[in-house]
């Protein structure tokens, strides 16, 4: 589904943030990207959905490169991103930033869409008329994946789902998360929960310096002594 290979990238030239990395996601798989602040990782999903520019390397997603193309041609390929600030537009009611999620299709589909992602979030279903600006944090970052939803979308980008939530909320969402790794979709999640990260996560990238470190399946990663010590606190 998602590989990339020898990517080397940055918002400066000259000056890249990433340095021949390399990873894959298949459908179906959730992988998790590792590192402390400022190795890279938001840079790497901005390169793979067009918004880091990059001066080496292949990104494809399905055997088709996304290389060189802007992000709503990215998009158009079956690509969504959650950003870190979420993108939720918070003038708009909540029924109105979904409709925007899709944008292009028949109003049938759109409709049953709609349904399916108030039935994942039943939170929604009670904000359903109120702006987004005046939704909680946790409110706005569900209606940030279900807006990302309503286009079904091949690869879903995630970065910091969790920041500034209460961890009731965080459960609730990564529980979430959690169903959607069996459907047919690739996820590629940035964490600072690095322990929730490699529960919910199939496969794991350590980022160090904008390189790749290590990698391996979640599962192995608990007990990695680097992972441990670094991201874990535990020696």
């Amino acid at each position: 589904m998602l590989r990339i290979n020898d990517l080397t990238a940055g918002y400066f030239p000259g000056v890249p943030t990433l340095a021949a990395v390399g990873l894959s996601a298949e459908k179906g798989q959730m992988i998790s990207v590792l590192g402390a602040n400022g190795a890279g990782k938001s840079t790497l999903l901005g390169a793979i959905f067009g918004i880091v520019p990059y001066v080496a390397g292949e990104i494809s997603l399905a055997g088709t490169s996304l290389n060189g193309l802007k992000p709503h041609d990215v998009a158009r390929r079956g690509v969504r991103l959650v950003p870190e600030n979420r993108g939720t537009l918070p003038s708009l009611s909540v029924h109105e930033n979904l409709l925007l999620g899709g944008l292009g299709l028949p109003k049938a589909t759109v409709a049953e869409r709609v349904e399916r992602e108030l039935q994942r979030f039943p939170r929604l279903r009670e904000r359903f008329t109120q702006r987004a600006g005046m939704l909680s944090g946790g409110e706005q970052q569900m209606l940030a994946i279900a807006r990302a939803m309503m286009a079904e979308p091949r690869l879903l980008l995630l970065d910091e789902p969790s920041q500034g939530l209460a961890p009731v909320i965080v459960e609730q969402i990564f529980g979430l998360l959690a169903e959607l790794r069996g459907a047919d979709i690739a996820i590629v999640l940035v964490e600072q929960d690095v322990g929730l990260s490699l529960e919910v996560s199939d496969y794991s990238y350590v980022l160090e310096k904008g390189r790749i470190k290590l990698h391996a399946p979640s599962a192995d990663l608990v007990n990695n002594p680097y992972v441990r010590e670094a991201f874990l606190g535990v020696a």
